[in-house]
């Protein structure tokens, strides 16, 4: 699928950029094959992507909290 992406769109995809993040409940053996697929080896989870919490996670309060900081320093 990502090859057809690739084709269709003219990007290419940085595998030393790349990492993959699972769920706690996932089995290692799954990881380990899913990654090998993907060529995809560094597993985390980065604290921001393009400025946002990646983790929103059960509550949503403290990354919504974080927005709602983000905009009123904007706004005042």
């Amino acid at each position: 699928m990502l090859n057809i992406y690739c084709n269709a769109s003219g990007q290419r995809i940085n595998h030393d950029k790349s990492s993959i993040f699972f769920s706690k409940g996932c089995p290692q053996e799954r990881r380990v094959n899913i990654k090998n697929t993907l060529n995809v080896h560094n597993e985390s989870l980065s604290d921001r992507y393009l400025g946002m919490p990646t983790d929103v996670g059960q509550s949503k309060m403290g990354t919504l909290k974080y927005l709602r900081d983000r905009v009123w320093e904007k706004v005042r």
